[in-house]
């Protein structure tokens, strides 16, 4: 992403060249990143004039332009005439079934009678009373934001094992769900759907293309998220397990915030403990096979 604001510019050059894992990796992808045009760039820039942080701004523009404040914000990431880039083609398979893993304590306590133990006994007995008013939870969350989600074809043989939730975060490069104190436990519902189910919520909006690319605007500075070159016809997502042999990285694909349905939850679970992945020896190998997969050697090579 080729900022036009020189501050952004050593703003991002800063951030890769910090000693910190995190920070090198938000500032690496600023400065890689080829899924943002001109005009969406412009955007940015002009969005957020009050700070030379590119974290700043870009969050500024999350939150204004991607998000929004309310239900039915237009996002730009779905706006053909500025991310068309970014944008799937209308031909994603129909029939695809997607998956999207949720952390919902943080939801739950909106209200305390759907405890975790309750939920799980509602989706064991198709309580779908219990099940709907969970659902219900999710419609609370204001703004537009775009789900970040995997095709379930590809996780098939991790969702079948006892320990699928740890093997799906790995997989999913969710870095984010990875707890940071032992003592604590999180919560999660697996949701699954179809393309088409997304298809048939994009129209009744007035929307064509529902899919996208993600790019640095989208993962909210996540280290674990990493773009694409040009021209990709979808992302993959950072495995953060080293795998032996090397299973094929997962699809990334980006869609349009989506209404569940209480028939599209999968399953619950709960993960507890601290077992954090090695995140720069999970970009080095995720580098490698996207340099690999998509022909561009040369993808990557900044000077900072």
């Amino acid at each position: 992403m080729i900022f036009l604001r020189s501050a952004l510019v050593d703003s991002a050059r800063t951030l890769a060249n910090s000693t910190e894992i995190h920070e090198r990796s938000i500032g690496f992808n600023y400065l890689v990143e080829e899924n943002v045009g001109d005009a969406r760039r412009d955007e940015v820039e002009a969005f957020d004039t009050t700070s030379d942080d590119v974290r700043e701004v870009v969050q500024s523009y999350f939150d204004g332009s991607i998000q929004g404040l309310s239900r039915g914000h237009p996002s730009s990431t779905f706006d053909e005439s500025l991310n068309e880039i970014a944008l799937l083609p209308v031909t994603v398979e129909p029939n695809q079934k997607i998956i999207r893993l949720e952390r919902i304590d943080r939801l739950m306590p909106k209200d305390p009678a759907l405890t975790f133990d309750r939920l799980s006994e509602a989706l064991a007995r198709r309580d779908t009373d219990v099940l709907q008013s969970f659902i219900d939870l999710f419609l609370t969350y204001p703004g537009e934001r775009p789900s970040f989600c995997a095709f379930k074809s590809e996780v098939d043989d991790d969702l079948r094992q006892a320990d699928w939730l740890k093997r799906l975060i790995d997989r999913m490069g969710l870095y984010h769900h990875y707890l940071l104190d032992s003592s604590q436990t999180y919560s999660f519902a697996l949701m699954e759907y179809t393309a088409k189910d997304v298809f048939d919520q994009a129209r009744a909006k007035g929307m064509n293309k529902p899919f996208a690319i993600a790019t640095v605007l989208e993962c909210q500075d996540n280290p674990a998220f990493f773009p694409v070159p040009r021209g990709t016809s979808h992302g993959f997502t950072v495995d953060l397990r080293e795998r032996n042999p090397r299973r094929p990285s997962v699809r990334e694909i980006l869609h349009i915030r989506f209404d569940y349905l209480w028939r599209h939850i999968s399953r619950f679970e709960q993960w507890g403990g601290r077992d954090l992945p090695d995140l720069a020896s999970s970009r080095d190998r995720h580098l490698a096979m996207l340099r690999n997969d998509t022909g561009r050697p040369d993808f990557g090579n900044i000077t900072v």
